[in-house]
């Protein structure tokens, strides 16, 4: 069916940066030109807010193409709009690595992406793609043969209870064959201490690792591999509340730990994580960023299924919470924090309910449930992380020394 995209005019001339972002352009806008945007952040905090500079004037149809022509329309020297999902670093990923096996095999003549906004910069610096993060040119739709919105994609309807795996899913559709599975991501030794980083945070607490468990990795990490040790850094994000909560924490048990946190865009993790020979990862955006690069490391998995998360990806080593009661058992698949209907908040195994009876997705939490499920209360799987702690960082230490060159 067509998609619905927000219209606006422009009023002045405008210069706005991709959000959050150091590695694209400004994209510049004319007053007087009539721009759709498929970026709800931009929509809300920019067209709503500037009236003095932009007007709203509705809303334009797309006539997107079917998902069941996806693998059957004749791409070759044609030009292709994408609509992407909203900014969740993990599809983007899957949809880049996905794009390059597209652009390679159906050969179109343009590709153009609208819609990436924070997750634009996981795009940079791909050839022949031409990124529009938050808006695009009214005028500039008729240029376009086909249009696609990858919102569509079947199993992205459940992706609140169950995660896709955005990649092989996308390559099914467009009828591409499947991707091999990566080598394993060797360490090479530098003549100097390994430089390792811990990301422990992520978009949840349901995902983020325990204080606990990210002092075990780090003290083991920066301790053993053969008597040599290791630069263990801990990457946190002072914009975030769990950040702050985390690191209060981390403080109080630990006074030599050593943190890196000034990245605050997707172009700022590339290139951090670029740096670390060897990194432990939440079930995170980073964690997929290292993909791109075959960038060596694990991954700790609470709520989501590893497997299907990482794929075929074999940068990364996956540990799994081992989880299971009568009301569920890891990997349940929950994606958020959930509300039942007598406003309790929480999962399945910390509430004590089945899955139907939490309706409702809390979007944006308050400091005190984060603070409460981060550091007081957390859900039954990731406590499991705190109390097999030693089991995972001795699978992760094996690992690395595996991975050593």
């Amino acid at each position: 069916m067509p998609k619905s995209l927000p219209i606006f005019k422009s009023r002045a001339d405008f210069k706005i940066p991709t959000p959050n972002s150091n590695a694209l352009p400004p994209r510049q806008g004319r007053a007087g030109l009539n721009y759709v945007t498929a970026s709800g952040n931009f929509h809300q905090q920019v067209v709503r807010n500037q009236s003095g500079m932009m007007q709203e004037l509705g809303s334009v149809k797309i006539k997107n193409l079917p998902v069941k022509r996806w693998g059957r329309y004749p791409y070759r020297k044609r030009a292709v709009l994408f609509l992407l999902p909203p900014p969740a670093i993990g599809e983007h990923v899957a949809i880049r690595l996905f794009l390059q096996a597209f652009m390679a095999q159906a050969k179109p003549r343009e590709v153009a992406l609208l819609g990436a906004d924070a997750a634009s910069d996981v795009y940079a610096g791909m050839p022949g793609v031409d990124i529009h993060p938050a808006w695009m040119a009214h005028d500039e739709l008729r240029r376009f043969n086909v249009v696609i919105d990858l919102n569509d994609v079947p199993a992205r309807r459940e992706i609140e209870f169950w995660p896709v795996d955005m990649e092989a899913a996308l390559h099914e559709l467009f009828a591409l064959p499947q991707p091999g599975i990566t080598a394993v991501a060797p360490v090479p030794r530098h003549g100097r201490p390994l430089r390792i980083g811990i990301l422990p945070l992520a978009s949840s607490p349901m995902r983020t690792l325990p204080a606990g468990l990210i002092l075990r990795l780090a003290n083991s990490l920066a301790n053993g591999l053969d008597g040599d040790g290791a630069e263990v850094e801990i990457v946190l994000n002072v914009q975030q509340n769990q950040s702050r909560f985390l690191r209060t924490a981390l403080d109080a048990a630990a006074a030599e730990l050593h943190y890196i946190e000034d990245s605050r865009s997707v172009a700022d993790l590339l290139a951090l994580i670029g740096e670390f020979d060897y990194a432990v990862y939440a079930d995170s955006g980073p964690a997929h960023l290292s993909k791109l690069a075959g960038r060596p490391g694990a991954a700790i998995f609470t709520s989501a299924p590893s497997d299907l998360l990482l794929g075929r990806h074999r940068n990364l080593l996956p540990l799994q919470a081992q989880y299971s009661s009568e009301y569920c058992a890891a990997p349940c698949g929950l994606a958020k924090v959930r509300q039942s209907a007598d406003g309790r908040s929480g999962c399945m195994g910390s509430l004590g309910v089945a899955r139907a009876d939490l309706p409702d997705i809390i979007e944006s939490p308050n400091q005190d449930l984060v603070r409460h499920l981060l550091l007081e209360t957390p859900i039954p799987c990731v406590a499991a992380l705190s109390a097999q702690a030693d089991t995972i960082t001795a699978a992760v230490c094996a690992d690395l020394q595996r991975r050593l060159l």
